[in-house]
This record gives structure tokens, sequence and C-alpha cells, in this order.
């Protein structure tokens, strides 16, 4: 069953990054662009390999989501370029498509004069990424002023002359930089990345590893989203839900909370009770994130996210439906999040007891606000579905765990020296 084209999967992930901090994902656009332009006359590349050199580039300061959130400017390009370089790479080589061409994140920052030495198919992608990135920021910091040719100075040494000589015939004959401008090159990198090609399991794995990076505004975040999604997996289960509602779920509770990306920080972790006007910019996370996804997923998908604040006597947001008016797996998602917040840790309180967590559900249920079939379910199966949550829980933390100690293994190894 496919619910989303492979082109969609990086348009969301785009979206919700931009989400996060859009000048990190504006840079990578206009970056990958003019890769493209350089890559696209050689003969060399299929359309869809020079897609995924296109997606590798448009994410490749990703690292800098986790390493220099709250910076004013793009400063971690011209200072220490190493830890966004370094996490870019971990989180393409665990979380993400293309894990063979993750070192091209690992070095992009590396001058020529090393890359050249390496054993790596990529590495000409690397030189001509190195470029690439170098010309957007040198034509965005001086506009009309930038003259290209002024890198031949540093020819051979910090830049592939090879490289340079592509950037040259680029603008040459597309005038990349004009097209940048006037943000045309939209159009054509839109239609290059209809030749993305994903299986059902990098679909999965792209919005996991997404799933990691809205961990960079809050760590309550993420851990809300695995405990959601574990949640549901086992209520599906118990319901004995199709197979195609299983999927819906999986990856509608995977992006319930992705608007949360748009949402500042100092209002998700509030120690206190948020105001009322605060409250209105913590509920826009529901339109937010269907702005992203309404026409990219499956309208069954999209309807679930959309419908997962949503409750049954209709006092839920945004659009105050009632129970008739939804369907079963949507109110699976609902009774997962209720759960989820009951049970999650918050910058305010501990999680609840379990006889608490089930009173607060049996209330809810009797009120009309939640599946009385569903908050039955899980009542039943309370302790195994729980003891699945806190085991999936401990191996996202692992994983964060795993990528902080590699970070310094990766650094000792290379010894790179930045850009």
């Amino acid at each position: 069953m496919n619910l989303v084209h492979s082109k969609d999967i990086y348009n969301i992930m785009r979206d919700v990054l931009k989400c996060l901090d859009p000048r990190i994902i504006n840079h990578g656009q206009r970056t990958a662009y003019i890769l493209y332009s350089m890559l696209r006359d050689q003969n060399r590349y299929e359309m869809y390999e020079l897609a995924e050199f296109a997606m590798t580039a448009v994410f490749h300061d990703i690292g800098a989501f986790e390493t220099n959130m709250g910076d004013e400017t793009l400063n971690y390009e011209a200072k220490d370029c190493m830890p966004h370089s370094i996490y870019g790479y971990l989180f393409m080589l665990y979380l993400m498509p293309f894990k063979d061409k993750a070192k091209i994140l690992l070095h992009h920052h590396t001058d020529f004069s090393i890359v050249s030495k390496m054993d790596y198919e990529y590495r000409d992608i690397v030189a001509c990424l190195n470029v690439a990135e170098k010309a957007d920021i040198y034509y965005n910091l001086l506009g009309s002023r930038f003259d290209m040719y002024s890198f031949k100075k540093h020819e051979g040494t910090r830049y592939s002359p090879k490289a340079l000589e592509l950037l040259f015939h680029a603008q040459k004959k597309y005038d990349i930089f004009g097209r940048i401008g006037t943000d045309e090159y939209l159009k054509e990198l839109d239609e290059l990345f209809s030749y993305l090609i994903f299986t059902n399991e990098e679909k999965r794995g792209a919005l996991d590893g997404l799933m990691y990076c809205v961990g960079f505004r809050s760590e309550y975040t993420m851990l809300d989203v695995v405990t959601c999604e574990n949640i549901c997996s086992q209520l599906a289960i118990k319901l004995d839900l199709s197979m195609e509602d299983e999927e819906a779920l999986h990856y509608a509770a995977i992006l319930h909370d992705a608007g949360m990306c748009a949402v500042p920080r100092d209002i998700i972790e509030a120690p206190r009770k948020l105001t009322d006007e605060e409250m209105i910019v913590m509920r826009k996370h529901v339109e937010i994130l269907d702005n992203i996804l309404r026409g990219r997923f499956d309208d069954k998908v999209v309807d679930i996210v959309y419908t997962h604040h949503e409750r049954g006597n209709g006092k839920g947001y945004p659009r105050g439906l009632n129970d008739t008016q939804m369907t079963r797996v949507q109110k699976v998602l609902q009774v997962a999040d209720t759960i989820t917040g009951l049970t999650s840790r918050r910058s305010y309180r501990e999680p609840k007891e379990k006889p608490q967590v089930i009173e607060i559900l049996k209330s809810e249920s009797a009120s009309g606000k939640l599946s009385s079939e569903i908050v039955r379910k899980f009542i039943n199966s309370y302790d195994d579905i729980m003891e699945t949550v806190q085991r999936e829980n401990k191996r996202m933390l692992s994983m964060y765990e795993k990528l902080k100690d590699n970070y310094e293994a990766v650094r000792k190894q290379n010894g790179l020296a930045g850009g």
C-alpha cells in the first residue's frame, strides 16, 4: 500500500525541519541546486542518482540542528564546522536514507587536498558540494559583488579544479545565481525530486529519522512520539485493526506532533499551566502540520493526525467534531496521545502512576471524550503495553547516547581540517 510518494517524504522532511530553522534548509536547497547544476551535464549519473545527491545536499547541515539551535547566524559554517559535520554524518548513517552517502556530510568542509587522497567512491561529490556550499554562502553574503572566480586562488588546495570548472560552466549555461535570486530554481528542484525512489522500509526509516530531529526542539516531544507510536501499535493489535489501518496509524502516530517544531520551546516546556494566549499558539501545531501533510500523504493518515485532539463530546479542537464524525482508527490516536500525556514526564511534574492514569481514562471515557472500547482495551493490557513503551523509550535514548559516544570517536579517527 502506497500511502505517500517518495518525493513527498522529502517535502515533508524539508518543511518540518524548516519549522525548526528555515535558514538551514533554505541554505541547503540553494546548495543542492548549485550542486545539481554542476553535475547534470556530466552524463555520469542517472536522474535518480542526481536526486539523491541533491537531497543529501539539502540536508547537508542537518547536524547544525543538534549543535547550533538558536544561533543567530550560520556561524557554524565559519567557525568550528566539525561538530555539525560529524553529527550530520551520524544522523544520516543511523537514521536516514542514503547511508552510503553519509561520508559526504562528514567531509563536506574538508579541503580538496585531503579529499583527493581519500579512498571513497563519492569523493568527487564531496569536492563539488564543498564548492557549491561556499558559492551559496559568499553569494548570499556579497550579492552582486560575489566573484566566483576568486575561488581560483585556492584551486588545488581548498577547492577541486574540476569542481570549479563545473561551477563556472553551470553558471554560464544555466545562470544558477540568477535563478536562485528569483526562486526559479525551486521549480527545477521540485521536478528533480520526482525521481526519488524509496522502498516502504526507507520511507518509514526517513520519518523515524525525522522523529529524532523533532527531539532537537524538545526531548519531551521526541519521547512522546515514541511512546504514542508504541501505544498505537499495541492497541492496533488488541483491536484487530486491518493492515491498512495499522500502517496508516503508524505514520499518523510518528507525525502527529511534528507541528510542535513551530511552537517556541518556552511554551512547550513551560513549568506551569499555559496562559490562554500560549494555548492558542500551542494549538496551532495541528493546523501547521495539516498544511504540511495535506495533499502529500494519503487523506486517511492526514485525517488521523488532524483529529488527534478532537473529542467525542465535541469539546476538542480544531473543529469540535463529535463521536459520530470520527472513525475508530482516529479515536485510537486520541486515546494513545492522552495516555502519553499522562504517563510522560513534564517540566512541571512527574509521570502519573498507574491508578491515577486508569482513573482519569475511565472518567474521560465515561464523559464521552474518549472511546470506551479503546480505553477498556488499554486498561486490560496496561502492564504489557507500558512495558513495551518503556523498552522502546530506552532504545530511543540509547540511540542518542550512541550518537554522542560516536561523535568523539569519529572526530579522533578523522582529524579533519575545516574549510
